[in-house]
């Protein structure tokens, strides 16, 4: 083989190698890049979760207020018309 194939062939391997591993670095980015975005909705969905449970707790804490205030009327009522 002549030097001017030789370094036709060197230089032709070094290019697929290169491609390679570009490629193989884009398929590492792109994999990255779908992790993050589920990652990031996984991330959304517990803070909706997060602010359905508060608002639950809140309105429980509510009812239970309301009824303590009911059960307050009634002790009264049933105070001052035993007299």
């Amino acid at each position: 083989m002549s030097n001017i194939e030789q370094s036709f062939q060197s230089g032709k391997a070094q290019a697929e190698t290169e491609c390679q591993a570009e490629r193989a670095v884009q398929a590492v980015q792109d994999t990255v890049g779908s992790t993050v975005d589920h990652a990031g909705a996984a991330a959304d969905s517990a803070q909706q979760q997060a602010h359905r449970a508060a608002d639950a707790v809140q309105e429980a804490g509510e009812h239970a207020a309301q009824a303590a205030q009911g059960a307050v009327d009634a002790v009264k009522d049933a105070a001052t018309s035993g007299h």
